[in-house]
């Protein structure tokens, strides 16, 4: 999934890469808009989509910031025509953890968002037209980016938002059956809406499938992670059976959030966290 993705920074010691998917997806859309649009639009969506993946950076930025405070280690942060992902070695271990981790993404766009609303305007204003336009359109970007992911389901950051929350009440793997059965239903009625559309949406139908997947994945991996504390095992797994009925609601300090479910007995384990799309 994180293959063919070529390095353009480092902060913090956390390598940024850019995936090829995204580079062969901006770069049709530049084209159509030159074709389109002249020269001028071609530069417009260029800046529009240099501008997007910095927000998108900045919000996978603001989740590692929160993951390092908490003691986790960031491999690296990768940018795909989806959106973003930071890969983790260990998560946060308490609920409320990994609900601070979550947020912290969208805080950060939300706080974009402002920047570019409010600055943009006062540019305009002033007569600096043309980049306060591009600012103005970014800010309104990062309020779609902060709502979005903030929505109640997996693999979007309201969907470990509302698992850290239902943790300590029904236990870690009934909650993300929960996150997990939303993604799915939101992907379907995204899918829906792209391929019913008048003019069919194959973006967003892409979309709806790379949602739908994530968070089924998200669900297996907790379903082989429990029953690798059970001690039980095997190599097939059914994604859509729910979870048996809770016992005893678990302690914080017995939580593990997403570790995977391959070497249980390893002090580090590396996690793929899907945090922007």
């Amino acid at each position: 999934m994180f293959g063919n993705a070529y390095k353009i920074a480092t902060v913090w010691g956390i390598p940024i890469k850019v995936h090829m998917s995204l580079i062969v997806v901006v770069g049709i859309l530049t084209l159509n808009a030159g074709w389109s649009g002249g020269p001028g639009a071609m530069l417009d969506r260029i800046l529009i989509a240099i501008g997007l993946f910095t927000s998108v950076a900045l919000h996978e930025l603001g989740h590692s910031f929160v993951a390092i405070r908490k003691g986790c280690k960031v491999r690296e942060i990768t940018l795909m025509f989806m959106g973003g992902a930071a890969q983790m070695e260990r998560m946060p271990r308490r609920p409320m953890d990994e609900m601070l981790m979550a947020l912290a993404g969208p805080a950060v766009s939300l706080g974009l968002g402002l920047l570019g609303f409010f600055g943009g305007r006062q540019l305009i204003r002033v007569g600096i037209s043309y980049p306060g336009f591009i600012i103005y359109i970014l800010g309104w970007i990062n309020f779609f980016l902060a709502g979005f992911n903030l929505l109640p389901s997996f693999p979007m950051d309201g969907g470990r938002v509302l698992r850290a929350a239902l943790t300590p009440k029904i236990g870690r793997l009934r909650a993300t059956f929960i996150a997990a059965r939303l993604g799915k239903i939101m992907a379907v009625l995204f899918g829906l809406y792209g391929f019913l559309a008048e003019q069919r949406n194959w973006m967003l139908v892409a979309i709806a499938f790379f949602i739908y997947t994530a968070a089924g994945r998200e669900y297996r991996v907790v379903q082989m992670e429990e029953a690798a504390k059970r001690g039980e095992g095997g190599p097939f797994w059914n994604p859509f059976a729910p979870p048996p009925e809770p016992g005893p609601p678990p302690g914080d300090a017995d939580v593990v959030i997403s570790p995977p479910p391959y070497a249980p007995n390893q002090r580090e384990e590396h996690v793929e966290v899907d945090v922007e799309r």
